[in-house]
């Protein structure tokens, strides 16, 4: 399995020109972006992460710089969209709700829709200080720490697969979430795949071990007409079992963006 620590010391980062992102990528603050950009490479990397590209030391034309610039911008967004929120943030509703689909509608000036089905009972709720674009979460009202997340967010990419593989997005995601306050460790509890069936999504599993105890993350990640969506379960690692365990999968597999008619 691949582990990841946090450096001793962190480096200057590298991003500095993220400054400018909002003309790149809509309603993204530079300060957001970079709150939870790693200040280090991660062990994978290919161009759509660093930005660079090996020319063999020539300088590359203005369209191939702004190209990998607008990825670089969007793979930040997608580490600060993965970074894993803390319970505390969350203000719920008091009473419990039936397992049913959820269903995110689209409104005059928001183009996107998708549906998810939380475990049953999850009451939804929302954080305080809204970073995204949208974002919606769900906490069960029996399992502390248990909770489901989806945020959207606009990109200037067409796929997922612009990101990088899912090996190359997994590496991303850990390392934002070991550079994050009081985490010691996190460790990919599964392969990285891609589910073509479900239209292209990349499946992402991680624990991370920190001051808060050890955590299991599973996550699944869409781009789709021009919008990031991520799906984040959040479990305490000793509270896993069969049961949850499906109820994760089935909450996973339920999660897709929706056509939207014009």
């Amino acid at each position: 399995m691949a582990r990841f620590t946090r450096p001793k010391a962190h480096l200057l980062c590298f991003f500095f020109s993220v400054i400018n992102a909002d003309a790149l990528v809509q309603k993204t603050s530079a300060s957001r972006l970079l709150k939870f950009q790693p200040d280090f490479k991660p062990p994978l990397q290919c161009a759509a992460f660093s930005g660079q590209e090996d020319t063999g030391g020539e300088s590359q034309p203005p369209s191939m710089l702004r190209r990998n610039f607008i990825q670089s911008a969007s793979s930040i967004l997608l580490c600060s969209q993965l970074s894993s929120p803390s319970s505390a943030d969350v203000e719920t509703s008091l009473a419990p709700q039936p397992s049913e689909p959820y269903i995110r509608q689209p409104s005059s000036k928001e183009k996107f829709s998708y549906i998810v089905t939380p475990p049953k009972s999850f009451v939804p709720g929302n954080k305080p200080l809204k970073t995204h674009l949208d974002e919606i979460n769900f906490s069960s009202p029996d399992v502390k720490g248990y909770t489901v997340g989806v945020t959207v967010d606009p990109v200037r990419i067409s796929s997922i697969r612009q990101f990088g593989t899912p090996e190359e997005v997994a590496a991303r995601v850990v390392t934002a979430e070991v550079n994050r306050d009081g985490v010691f460790q996190v460790t990919l509890a599964k392969d990285p795949l891609e589910d073509k069936d479900a239209g292209g999504c990349y499946d992402i599993e991680y624990i991370s071990e920190g001051k808060r105890g050890i955590k299991h993350f599973t996550t699944r990640i869409f781009v789709r007409d021009g919008f990031l969506y991520v799906l984040t379960v959040q479990l305490k690692e000793n509270d896993i079992d069969k049961t949850k365990e499906k109820e994760i999968m089935d909450c996973v597999r339920s999660f897709k963006p929706l056509m939207i008619s014009t």
